[in-house]
């Protein structure tokens, strides 16, 4: 099975980080303020023979749920998967929505932006893409408002 060794090869640029709103009465979810966090990357090669090179991608968090009262106040925010499950996190790579199983998210107030920190285990064998792999970002993100 391929390996695509994102770690060495994924070099984040600025991100954005925005909030909106979203209910579903059928399933019972009232009116609830949601963020979300994209991460883009300069394009690389991902060494999967089979999708055009270089691939453009983006780490992107959503359904997160911060309990803040000021939807731009995020210094301090720190999130996983046990106290955030809801949050859904993917890596789009090789033709597929790669799920990446967030450990540890936080967020730190860096001037005008944010410094975003993450680790985790990017599932790629779930799409059948390569092997599945440990993964830690830092990178800025700016947030953006309401989408």
């Amino acid at each position: 099975m391929n390996i695509v060794n994102l770690q060495a090869k994924a070099r984040p640029l600025t991100g954005r980080i925005e909030h909106y709103w979203f209910e579903n009465k059928r399933i019972g979810l009232k009116r609830t303020r949601f963020h979300r966090i994209e991460i883009p990357f300069e394009p690389f090669d991902s060494g999967l023979e089979y999708v055009s090179q270089p691939e453009s991608t983006s780490l992107v968090v959503e359904w997160l749920v911060l309990n803040v009262e000021d939807p731009a106040r995020l210094g301090g925010v720190r999130v996983s998967a046990a106290s955030a499950p809801d949050m859904e996190a993917s890596i789009y790579l090789g033709g597929a929505h790669n799920w990446f199983q967030i450990d540890d998210l936080s967020l730190a107030e860096d001037g005008a932006d944010f410094l975003v920190r993450c680790a985790g285990t990017v599932q790629f064998e779930n799409e059948g893409v390569a092997k599945n792999e440990r993964f830690n970002l830092s990178a800025r993100a700016r947030y953006v408002g309401e989408a």
